[in-house]
C-alpha cells in the first residue's frame, strides 16, 4: 500500500472513528489494544474469504503465470463484491509478508467503511471494478488500513518499550516505512514526551 505524501482532509470523526475500530476488532478477537493483529486471521474473524490468485475457480494457467511473473509488481490486492454485503479478497502471495498485511488491511478498510462501487463501473463487469478509483474512498482506506495494523495503543506501547523501527515492524509484521509514517502521522512521540512532564 503506497502511504500518502501530502496532508490528507477526512470527513469529521473518521480518525476517531478508525482508531476504535482498530481497537474494538481487536477485543473481539480476544486480544489487547496493543496487541498485533494478523490480517489473514482478521479475515476469518470477518468472513471475508482470502483468496491467493491459483485459488480463483477457472483461472487460466496463462493468466496466473501473468499474474504471478512480470505482472507481479503492478497489483497488491482486491477486495471484489459479490452481493451487497459480502466481498471476496484477492491477494498477491509474492509481495513480502510485512506488504501483504498491509495490503490485505487496506482491502478490509474499503470493506468495513462501506464503500461502494458506483453502478457505472458495476456495469462493466470485474475489470471495470478493478479499475476503479475513487480518492476519497482510497485515502481512508489507506488511513483505516494503517490504523488496523498499527494502532496507536499499539504504537504507545512500543516506544514506551523502547522498541526500535525495525522490532516494531517485526513484532507488528509491517514494513519500517509504514512504522514510520504512522509515528510520525499520529504524533505519539509528543504524546509520551508531553506525559513525562
Amino acid at each position: 500500500m503506497p502511504l500518502p505524501q501530502k496532508k490528507i482532509k477526512y470527513k469529521r470523526g473518521f480518525k476517531k472513528w478508525s482508531d476504535d475500530k482498530a481497537i474494538d476488532l481487536r477485543k473481539n478477537m480476544g486480544l489487547i489494544s496493543s496487541a498485533p493483529l494478523c490480517a489473514f486471521e482478521l479475515c476469518e474473524h470477518l468472513e471475508i474469504p482470502l483468496l491467493r490468485p491459483e485459488n480463483v475457480p477457472g483461472i487460466s494457467q496463462e493468466l496466473l503465470t501473468v499474474l504471478l511473473k512480470p505482472g507481479e509488481t503492478y497489483w497488491s490486492a482486491a477486495s471484489i463484491p459479490i452481493t451487497d454485503n459480502d466481498y471476496i479478497i484477492i491477494h498477491n502471495p509474492i509481495h513480502s509478508p510485512a506488504r501483504q498485511q498491509s495490503d490485505i488491511m487496506h482491502e478490509v478498510a474499503h470493506i468495513l467503511c462501506g464503500h461502494v462501487v458506483p453502478p457505472e463501473k458495476k456495469a462493466t463487469g470485474l475489470s471495470g471494478f478493478l479499475r476503479n478509483h475513487d480518492e476519497a474512498q482510497e485515502n481512508e482506506a489507506e488511513w483505516l488500513g494503517a490504523c488496523l495494523q498499527l494502532p496507536r495503543p499499539a504504537l504507545l506501547w512500543a516506544l514506551k518499550k523502547k522498541m526500535k523501527m525495525e522490532e516494531i515492524g517485526n513484532f507488528f509484521q509491517a514494513s519500517v516505512e509504514m512504522v514510520r509514517y504512522r509515528i510520525n502521522i499520529t504524533g505519539v512521540k509528543k504524546q509520551l514526551a508531553y506525559s513525562k512532564f
